[in-house]
């Protein structure tokens, strides 16, 4: 609920008026605490008893209503109080940043505790595919040893005829010199 003009001077005055009478009122007591020691009481001892100071209501200016600020100024012995309003149109800006400052803790929390998490689990899958890769090609090669070993059977048994022919030939070498 915005402000008018009327409402903040209504304000203002009020708050003056208010903090006048606190003032006044303090400086009632300060002139009553002035007047005091020259017909203090004095304790059976002889040294005279500080007067009860009296209570001044110390009025302080309510806050404006959707925000605002309290100023107060000291010069000497005399202190101002300023109320301020804030804008209207800073209060839905404060909300938006509180909003975005309190997603941007969350999304940084989700990313420290969630994120090694997500690596464990990426690293499992990943795994899992070298685990399948790695069958496929253990199968792979079970395959190439198996054809490598019918190569070399294939090769001892050429191997074995070639030596068998060598004997042959040298066998009818030796029967025809005779």
């Amino acid at each position: 609920m915005p402000m008018t003009q009327n409402n903040r001077e209504a304000l203002r005055t009020e708050i003056r008026d208010q903090v006048r009478s606190a003032v006044q009122a303090a400086q009632d007591a300060a002139q009553q605490a002035a007047q005091a020691p020259a017909q203090a009481p004095t304790k059976s001892g002889g040294t005279p008893q500080a007067p009860n100071a009296p209570t001044a209501p110390v009025a302080l200016p309510p806050i404006p209503i959707g925000g605002g600020r309290l100023i107060i100024d000291k010069r000497g012995d005399q202190t101002i109080f300023t109320s301020a309003a804030m804008p209207p149109e800073i209060l839905p800006l404060t909300r938006m940043a509180q909003e975005t400052a309190l997603g941007l803790m969350g999304l940084l929390a989700a990313i420290f505790i969630l994120g090694p998490f997500a690596r464990v689990f990426a690293r499992r899958i990943d795994r899992r595919t070298e685990i399948r890769a790695a069958g496929a090609n253990a199968q792979l090669l079970q395959q190439q040893l198996l054809q490598l070993q019918q190569s070399v059977d294939a090769m001892s048994l050429e191997v074995e005829r070639i030596s068998e022919s060598q004997r042959f030939q040298s066998k009818l070498l030796n029967e025809g010199r005779k």
